[in-house]
C-alpha cells in the first residue's frame, strides 16, 4: 500500500500534468487548427498557394477535442481524488471558519 503523502504527491503531480495537457490541446483547438469544417484557421504560405491546416500531427481538429474532452474527464476524476484525500483538513478549515464567525457574532 502507498503511503497517504506519497499518493497525494503522485494526484498532484499528474493533476499538473494532465492540467498542462488540457491546456495544450486547448491552445491547439483554439489557434492552429480551424474552427468548425469550413476551414478557417491558421493560414500557411507555401510557394504561390495558401493553404489552411486541416491537421496537425495527423489529427483533425475533431480528433484533438475528443482527447482534450477525456483530459477533462481525468482532471475531473483527479480532483475529486485530490479532495477525499485532503477532506480532513477541509473539515478542520471549516469548522475553524464556523468557530471564528460564531465568536464574532457571540453565539
Amino acid at each position: 500500500m502507498m503511503k497517504r503523502g506519497t499518493l497525494n504527491f503522485v494526484v498532484d503531480l499528474v493533476s499538473f500534468i494532465d492540467l498542462v495537457c488540457l491546456a495544450l490541446t486547448g491552445f491547439i483547438m483554439k489557434y492552429i487548427l480551424p474552427p468548425g469544417t469550413g476551414g478557417r484557421g491558421r493560414v500557411l504560405h507555401e510557394g504561390r498557394g495558401v493553404e489552411q491546416i486541416k491537421e496537425l500531427w495527423s489529427m483533425t481538429r475533431h480528433q484533438w477535442g475528443d482527447i482534450h474532452f477525456y483530459l477533462a474527464l481525468l482532471f475531473l476524476i483527479l480532483m475529486v481524488a485530490h479532495i477525499i484525500l485532503h477532506w480532513g483538513w477541509i473539515k478542520s478549515y471549516l469548522k475553524s471558519l464556523l468557530g471564528m464567525s460564531r465568536k464574532r457574532t457571540g453565539l
